[in-house]
């Protein structure tokens, strides 16, 4: 009986779904890594993360923002779901077609004077055509993610790594027929691949779930302002996470040359670090972030209904099982690190710095769930502010330290903004579970 109760409950059977599906993904992405380093090299690996997170603002600006909104006012049972959906996905168009002109046009500036790498020109004219599908395809999984119907949303992430890994060999095994060199900007067109895929699917079954439905200009605009004040601080908190992570990436290789390293070793360090290291640390954190996706609407929802009890219940759960989680998974990786980095990818450096992150994990899991909690109990502009912190605190760090300390500066710069932002989090939390009591002592 218990096992049906579970089972019964959306938010688990849901946070099941897309924890298959992410699972399989991460693996499919982490052998996808291994092959990609094989080869392309740390150096073109590096190049490859070096475009990366354009790619991550552009989609703060014009999908991650609209995705949480959707999810959020869906959740709130709101009357006119439809027009929600429909407002998200013209909006995010608009701005992804204007910021697509942008990107494609100004490549040769990004590259030249912002990333500094002139080898990204070619990169940066590809991955300009991502964008426009993504933020699609994005819109539709937050409708999903608000129903909690979370099947949708898992599919299309298995489609889209499984288009952008096959697009990518299938690249390569006609390049290697040639005698031809698979570069950089082949993989970014496995990226375009796997976004244009998984907005097909997405429309696809839009289509089929909206076979018959009317929308009134009222409605619509309606939708369009609540989407508006949401959309603006959510889109906010993942501008400057985007915009931190770029400055971060144009920073290491730079003030590694600054501490005396060539351009050719800083690059292979921030590859192995940005390409391989990272992406093996954030491979578990799968679970945490299903559950982040499903517990924005789940307690936007109980928050709407007045539930305090629910919501007081959903944060002493997550701190629980993001610490255990977390606890485990350091465990893990600092007595695995050196089999980790030498017996998958050949590389003693990426063990090191497996060892060195390993005790993130727990804070990881712990901020990122409670940050979902705060978005649900519409706390987006707090966030921002600890967010603007953390960050401050992460770039000040790399700028005063890695040019004397080299990269293990920027290791303790990671460490000790990420026990900021927890503790951060978790103060605020516990202010407003204050507040939420005395309201309702009152009431």
């Amino acid at each position: 009986m218990n096992v049906k109760k579970y089972l019964s409950n959306p938010l688990i059977t849901g946070t099941i779904f897309l924890t298959l599906a992410g699972t399989t993904s991460r693996f499919m992405g982490f052998f996808f890594r291994i092959f990609l380093n094989d080869i392309m090299g740390t150096t073109g690996l590096g190049l490859y993360q070096l475009v990366l997170p354009l790619m991550s603002i552009c989609l703060s600006l014009c999908c991650n923002g609209f995705q949480t909104a959707t999810s959020k006012l869906v959740a709130e049972k709101i009357e006119n779901r439809h027009s929600i959906l429909v407002a998200a996905l013209l909006m995010s168009s608009a701005i992804s077609i204007f910021l697509t002109c942008i990107m494609y046009t100004n490549a040769n500036f990004i590259s030249l004077h912002i990333l500094g790498e002139y080898r990204c020109i070619p990169l940066v004219h590809m991955l300009s055509f991502s964008i426009l599908p993504a933020s699609i395809h994005s819109c539709i999984n937050g409708y999903y993610y608000g129903l909690k119907k979370t099947v949708v949303p898992a599919v299309t992430q298995l489609l889209e790594q499984t288009a952008r890994i096959g697009s990518c060999y299938l690249i390569y095994m006609v390049l290697s027929g040639d005698n031809k060199v698979f570069s950089p900007t082949h993989s970014i067109c496995g990226l375009v691949a796997g976004e244009v895929a998984a907005t097909l699917f997405s429309v696809a079954t839009l289509h089929r779930d909206f076979c018959d439905f009317s929308i009134s200009y009222q409605r619509l605009k309606e939708a369009s302002k609540k989407m508006t004040v949401l959309f603006i601080p959510l889109s906010l908190n993942y501008i400057l996470i985007s915009v931190s992570s770029s400055i971060e990436n144009l920073l290491i290789p730079k003030t590694l040359r600054s501490y005396g390293l060539s351009s050719s070793e800083a690059l292979d360090i921030f590859g192995t670090l940005t390409g391989l290291a990272l992406p093996v640390l954030l491979f578990p954190g799968v679970l945490c972030s299903c559950a982040c996706v499903l517990l924005l609407p789940s307690i936007s929802e109980a928050n709407a209904a007045g539930k305090s009890s629910r919501v007081s219940s959903a944060i002493s759960k997550s701190v629980l099982f993001g610490l255990c989680f977390g606890l485990t998974f350091t465990a893990i990786f600092y007595f695995m690190s050196d089999f980790i980095g030498g017996f998958l990818f050949s590389s003693k450096m990426c063990g090191y710095f497996l060892r060195r992150l390993c005790w993130l994990c727990p804070m990881m899991h712990i901020s990122g769930m409670l940050c979902s909690i705060l978005h649900g109990l519409g706390k987006a502009k707090h966030v921002l502010l600890i967010n603007i912190l953390t960050c401050s605190i992460r770039i000040s760090m790399i700028v005063l330290l890695v040019p004397k300390a080299g990269i293990d500066a920027y290791l303790w710069s990671m460490l000790v903004s990420h026990v900021f932002m927890t503790l951060a989090v978790l103060i605020l939390l516990k202010n407003v579970e204050y507040s939420n009591t005395v309201l309702h002592s009152h009431t």
